[in-house]
């Protein structure tokens, strides 16, 4: 959502969502394939292993299906406010993070490395750096006042700059 200003006081939202379920279930499939297939492999050597070994066997398969669910809820929303930046990166954060306008001193696009848009949906937190990745190899990197910097993902950096840009004048 790009709004040019609403009653709730946001210039600019963006939601980022895990997009990388092919990675998920081709691991998962593999994994299932394989206990599978060594299950057969006992059953067939050994005929009269215990029923617990179907039991151990599904563990996997429940794991897989509680990390499905979770990674369905991880989601990070970036807005530009009348007072500031807010970032939220749900589930690991629930409130949203909010670093007021004064305290930005710069922002300008970046770009991510080779691998960041395949393993990279996570906070990184560094002495003077925190990036926020959600998977997008275009990135804002913003300067704040106090040193630190945020290297935020974003899907439509432009969108994110002038949204900064309006508001800092």
């Amino acid at each position: 959502m790009t709004t040019a200003h609403s009653e709730t006081g946001i210039i600019f939202q963006e939601n980022q969502y895990f997009d990388k379920w092919q990675w998920f279930f081709a691991f998962a499939g593999i994994m299932t394939l394989a206990i599978i297939a060594i299950l057969l492999f006992i059953f067939t050597v050994v005929p009269e292993v215990p029923s617990i070994l179907l039991i151990i066997a599904g563990i996997p398969v429940f794991l897989f299906a509680i990390l499905g669910f979770v990674f369905s809820k991880i989601q990070m929303t970036t807005e530009i406010r009348d007072d500031g930046l807010r970032i939220r990166y749900f589930p690991t954060q629930l409130t949203f993070k909010h670093y007021p306008l004064n305290s930005i001193e710069s922002y300008e696009k970046s770009k991510g490395g080779l691998l960041d848009g395949i393993l990279s949906w996570r906070i990184r937190r560094y002495p003077n750096k925190t990036s926020y990745q959600c998977g997008s190899y275009d990135k804002v990197l913003i300067k704040l006042t106090n040193g630190k910097s945020l290297l935020l993902d974003s899907r439509k950096p432009d969108e994110l700059i002038t949204a900064l840009r309006s508001k800092k004048r």
